[in-house]
């Protein structure tokens, strides 16, 4: 009689849906800030905050750089560096045609990198004219030592073409730890 029961509730049970289809790797969500890391000669670290996360086109982003070298006790924070950004449009690896062409009209940046309060962080501020992608190139000295590195940023492109490489140089092995405060 159980036996019965069962194999009828197997019979009126509705037939199960086809096998979903696989997705595309889902896309990450957008961060509210972005935090790249750049290695710079003479044992010089670069911290570079881009807030928001994911630049749009006509609206103010803020970049924050903090410079730290390595000490015995972790990284101790850099004062005393004169910094310029060049903002410069990349067109290259832009296929929408549109895009490409308002990244051609749109010309090079350039800004004062400003020391804030806290102890080896600097800053400014830009508002990008159109979506695409941009490379930012941040010159000066520091200490007697030749600070120069790059890094993108993509307003209204999500997620950013450099995403992959990023990931990688974050994941190097190396722990993360916050600058030591005087």
């Amino acid at each position: 009689m159980i036996i019965s029961a069962l194999f009828s509730l197997l019979l009126a049970a509705p037939k199960a849906a086809p096998a979903p289809v696989e997705f595309a790797a889902a896309v990450p969500a957008k961060p509210p800030t972005r935090l790249l890391q750049r290695s710079l000669p003479g044992g010089m670290l670069a911290s570079i905050r881009i807030n928001p996360g994911v630049p749009e086109a006509g609206v103010v982003t803020r970049i924050i750089i903090e410079l730290s070298r390595k000490g015995a006790s972790g990284p101790l924070p850099i004062d005393g560096a004169l910094l310029q950004a060049r903002i410069n449009a990349d067109s290259k690896g832009i296929k929408d045609r549109k895009m490409r062409n308002a990244l051609r009209r749109a010309r090079p940046v350039a800004r004062i990198v400003h020391r804030l309060n806290d102890r080896g962080s600097y800053g400014f501020q830009v508002t990008l004219p159109a979506s695409g992608s941009y490379k930012v190139l941040i010159e000066g000295s520091a200490r007697d030592n030749v600070v120069s590195f790059e890094f993108g940023l993509h307003p209204g492109l999500w997620p950013a073409p450099d995403l992959q490489t990023e990931n990688v140089q974050l994941q190097s092995g190396r722990s993360r730890r916050p600058l030591r405060r005087r």
